[in-house]
């Protein structure tokens, strides 16, 4: 693992790094008002694009058989964590991954045994069409960890029984070129839940994307969370991550940041 060095986005957080046909990278991420995007050739070096994509937050995306994309991604209804709060997932769909058509409610953690709580969601287009969202939950059952639902569709989702990763937070899944995947995860001790190793950023392997291994770490320091992985080629991943950082004022400011894995075995 290689730490790029400097910013991607400034005053940005909770990214997910999406690939275009011509080989660039679009970084969705929550800014001022909404959601933003901007885009790179290098992966390094993003120029943010015009206007806001959607209002809301914490976004995803998979792409439709038609060629257009569909966005998942968090609506609250205020500031704070789970009971203070309610966190639901959405969708949108767009033909050019800028401007976007709101679909409406995917997920309603109110009725689905959540308790109020589906947050920052990871969708991922399986081989038989179907698409999964792993996203945070307030279950009690998951101790602050990760649920998953499934749709045949992209719009109705069922929640899957279970729990991906107990304790941990913001989740990415990736399919792996040999089969399976590899879901990122947070380790931030939200709401007093939280594994008993350090604050970071790991991964977890899984042969099907429900069963998952325990967590190997990539980064193990505070103040980062919500990884966003993307294959650069077939052997390297780049992996995209929020920061708390302050400004020369000593104010808060929340920057994107990525660092470089080689992939072996």
């Amino acid at each position: 693992m290689t730490r790029d060095a400097g910013t991607r986005v400034n005053g940005g957080s909770v990214p997910f790094a999406f690939k275009l046909d011509d080989g660039r990278i679009r970084l969705y991420y929550c800014g001022q008002g909404g959601i933003l995007s901007a885009v790179s050739s290098d992966g390094l070096e993003f120029k943010q694009e015009s206007g806001t994509r959607l209002a809301g937050c914490d976004p995803t995306m998979v792409k439709l058989d038609d060629g257009r994309v569909r966005m998942y991604y968090k609506v609250s209804s205020g500031p704070g964590g789970p009971g203070q709060a309610v966190h639901k997932v959405h969708s949108a769909v767009s033909s050019d991954g800028l401007a976007f058509q709101d679909e409406g409610l995917r997920i309603d953690s109110e009725k689905t045994g959540d308790k109020g709580w589906a947050s920052v969601p990871d969708a991922i287009k399986l081989s038989d069409g179907r698409v999964r969202i792993y996203y945070v939950s307030g279950d009690p059952e998951m101790r602050g960890g990760i649920a998953s639902a499934i749709s045949s569709d992209g719009l109705a989702f069922t929640r899957e029984q279970g729990s991906r990763a107990p304790e941990l937070v913001d989740p990415a899944i990736l399919p792996l070129p040999e089969g399976g995947f590899a879901l990122f995860v947070a380790v931030i001790g939200m709401g007093g839940f939280g594994p008993k190793i350090p604050k970071g950023i790991y991964y977890l392997l899984s042969p099907d994307g429900l069963r998952f291994e325990e967590p190997k770490p990539l980064i193990q320091e505070d103040g980062v969370y919500d990884p966003a992985p993307v294959w650069i080629d077939g052997k390297t991943i780049r992996v995209f991550y929020g920061k708390d950082e302050s400004t020369q004022q000593g104010q808060p400011n929340v920057v994107t940041k990525s660092f470089t894995a080689k992939v072996s075995g």
